[in-house]
């Protein structure tokens, strides 16, 4: 009788402390608590006439009020100095605050915001919650983000975890849309279970009066796909030195692919993963290294090569694990050449300029902007240009109805001469064209542009 007693008081107790615990965390409440966790972030990009807004979602990661936007949220082209503005909203409410640009970190992409003293205390980082154990087939649910006109009001969404797959950050699927791009998602506990990824693609097709069209449709604010962000944490802490910092690492190779299964069992590699290298820069620490032309990469420090599926996802990880290195550091690549597997030590060096440090000038009155030729340049012209060489500037913008759009001027052009002089230098291109603006005998002038495979003359007219 004792026994029978001391059982069911225990049970009693356990019951009573599971429906207390379901008390104490319903999702009305982990959902009001975690809200606080994604703020609404606005700037606007400067262009040469005029300021475009750009909202995006931002994770808080730190008590000091550090927000992490994804790696698309700005591109790549922009420069610091053309963003502007930059404000923040708690979700649901219609007041702004002030915002600083971090910068962005150089192994993942994430770009970097911090919003102002007043508004830190409120905010609650996602570190602060335990992390999800992931499982397929597990219900989660997410925050969703409304727009701007709706003061980013936060709603419930809830889906399950269709797969997990490694590419090569570790990447859940759902069944169906299960948070906002830049927004969180949890599982019932409330556990941090993801960061939410820009939306995917859905494959539809159309018959419009019986003829069938291949669309491509998505959700723009609503994702099916997240971090998993028991992995997605260790990638924390990367705050850069500055907003315009340029440490990222290089090694000079251009065209990389993986090889397909059948090739590497062809070449003796069995099931061996390898990236085939297209191209060696001149100048760079691969080529210093001695590094060459169709040369299989097949091991790093040692390590072979992750099988990934699809088998191109090898390439992304090789670009991610030179990206987190330092400049300076060695790293070791196995090589298998002409049937032959070596090793090869190569010291990384500083990346290039990116193009958002390029300089640039913009005249007005002729409608475009000119910006000095990149080392990327070369590389996407498939240019074979020596270190330090010049072949021209880039036009990086066209006013519609200028004259510079009137006289078939095109971004993306490299202008090799202006009106008969070969351009081998930035502020050459600058004078040369101030010289020509400021010259009244002169209505027009000439450009000697290369398009793709195409050389062209065109005719810019003054006034």
């Amino acid at each position: 009788m004792t026994k029978r007693f001391i059982r069911s008081l225990a049970i009693g107790v356990i019951a009573i402390g599971i429906l207390s615990s379901k008390a104490e965390f319903t999702l009305d409440e982990l959902f009001e608590e975690r809200r606080d966790s994604v703020l609404a972030v606005e700037f606007f990009v400067e262009t040469e006439v005029d300021r475009r807004p750009v909202t995006v979602n931002g994770m808080v990661v730190s008590n000091d009020g550090v927000l992490q936007l994804a790696a698309n949220a700005i591109p790549g082209w922009v420069s610091i100095d053309k963003l502007k503005e930059f404000k923040v909203y708690v979700l649901g409410e219609s007041k702004a605050y002030d915002a600083e640009y971090l910068g962005s970190d150089r192994a993942y992409g994430w770009h970097f915001v911090q919003v102002e003293e007043v508004l830190r205390d409120r905010l609650k980082p996602v570190t602060d919650y335990q992390l999800a154990e992931m499982k397929t087939g597990q219900s989660l649910w997410g925050i969703g983000v409304a727009m701007k006109n709706l003061d980013f009001k936060p709603y419930f969404m809830r889906a399950e975890v269709s797969t997990i797959q490694l590419l090569p950050a570790t990447v859940g699927f759902a069944t169906r849309e299960i948070t906002s791009p830049g927004s969180i998602l949890f599982d019932d506990s409330g556990a941090f279970a993801g960061w939410g990824t820009a939306p995917l693609n859905m494959e539809r097709y159309l018959t419009i009066e019986g003829q069938l069209y291949q669309a491509y449709l998505r959700k723009p604010d609503q994702t099916t796909t997240f971090f998993v962000a028991s992995e997605l944490v260790k990638t924390f802490g990367g705050l850069p030195s500055s907003p315009d910092s340029n440490d990222m690492t290089w090694l000079g190779v251009v065209g990389l692919q993986t090889i397909d299964d059948e090739v590497a069992e062809l070449m003796g590699l069995g099931d061996q993963a390898a990236i085939s290298i297209s191209q060696i820069l001149n100048d760079s620490p691969a080529a210093e290294a001695g590094l060459r032309e169709r040369d299989l990469i097949i091991s790093i420090d040692g390590e072979p090569l992750k099988r990934y599926t699809p088998r191109r996802v090898a390439v992304a990880d090789l670009e991610q694990q030179i990206a987190k290195r330092g400049i300076g550091e060695t790293m070791k690549l196995g090589i298998s050449r002409d049937g032959e597997t070596l090793e090869v030590e190569i010291v990384l060096g500083q990346a290039p300029k990116p193009v958002r440090q390029a300089s640039r000038f913009y005249f007005e009155n002729l409608g475009f902007t000119i910006r000095e030729f990149l080392v990327y340049d070369s590389v996407s012209m498939k240019l074979d240009v020596e270190p330090g060489e010049t072949p021209g500037v880039i036009t990086s913008f066209v006013k519609t109805n200028s004259n510079a759009h009137t006289g078939g001027a095109q971004m993306g052009d490299l202008i090799k001469e202006i009106d008969g002089v070969p351009i081998d230098h930035f502020d050459q291109a600058i004078a040369l064209i101030e010289e020509l603006e400021a010259d009244d005998s002169k209505n027009e002038f000439v450009l000697l542009v290369a398009r793709g495979a195409d050389t062209s003359v065109l005719r810019i007219a003054l006034k």
